[in-house]
């Protein structure tokens, strides 16, 4: 019976981290009236989380990101496929959200072994327009925290349509909302609602939410931080059995040829 070389599993995850090192992005395209920041961390080696964003139609930003189910180095490969479509498909003529999606989730398939999937949320903000056009593959629903006084409002963009890998011809629905001055854009993966203490108590969805609105008046950069370092003191150095990623978008003002009001868009029910 053939054995597996210890080593080389060892050298393959290793080849695998530095894979993923270098496609989780690393630059910041510079978008008007936008700062945002981002992070993540692996629960082993190598993750099944996937982040990505980048410039597209001259000024807006695309976001995308999503969650391979498993584990080790078969959902590490996933992710850098899955990574390798969008990036690819991002230079297809400009069309729906919706079809984008349906394209991801062809290829995808083609790559992808039976009973496998992806979670998968891909979003297109406009700076001059203040929308976000998204649409929503089973992933952890990003929101919109909006402060009106001393009270939130937390818009939950929700699923519009199945996971990734999984059905054939499926149907995505895009969705947009308008985001307003002072407007906290987040997308997670469940791995940071889902992180646990000693006790083998959750963080929480709650928890979560009420640390990003402690610091909702910071910059995106200190806002990521600070979760951060509150989900380590919950935690309390208990290890963690998924992998965490977060982005924070923050809409600083008004772009000067803002022609969309709010109420004109179709916005998600707030929670």
């Amino acid at each position: 019976m053939a054995t597996t070389n210890p080593i080389a599993i060892s050298w393959e995850a290793q080849f695998a981290r530095e894979v993923q090192d270098r496609i989780f992005p690393s630059a910041r395209p510079s978008i008007p009236n936008l700062d945002y920041y981002s992070d993540w961390r692996r629960a082993r080696s190598v993750s099944g989380d996937y982040l990505d964003y980048f410039e597209v139609d001259e000024g807006n930003l695309c976001l995308a990101i999503g969650d391979v189910a498993g584990k080790g180095l078969r959902a590490a490969i996933l992710t850098a496929s899955l990574h390798s479509i969008v990036r690819a498909l991002r230079f297809s003529p400009a069309g729906s959200l919706s079809n984008f999606m349906a394209a991801v989730d062809e290829l995808f398939r083609e790559v992808c072994p039976d009973n496998c999937y992806a979670t998968l949320f891909v979003g297109r903000y406009d700076p001059v327009t203040g929308r976000l056009h998204y649409v929503n593959a089973g992933h952890e629903p990003p929101f919109v925290l909006r402060k009106s006084g001393q009270r939130y409002r937390t818009i939950r963009m929700e699923s519009g349509g199945p996971v990734i890998g999984m059905v054939r011809r499926p149907q995505y629905c895009e969705r947009v909302v308008g985001l307003m001055p002072g407007d906290l854009l987040v997308a997670y993966t469940d791995g940071l609602c889902e992180a646990t203490n000693p006790r083998g108590e959750e963080w929480g969805w709650r928890r979560f939410v009420e640390t990003i609105q402690d610091s909702d008046c910071r910059r995106a950069r200190d806002i990521v931080e600070h979760v951060m370092e509150a989900e380590d003191q919950f935690a309390a150095g208990a290890a963690q059995r998924d992998d965490m990623t977060l982005w924070v978008g923050r809409v600083d003002e008004v772009a000067s040829k803002l022609v969309l009001r709010v109420s004109e868009c179709e916005e998600p029910a707030a929670a």
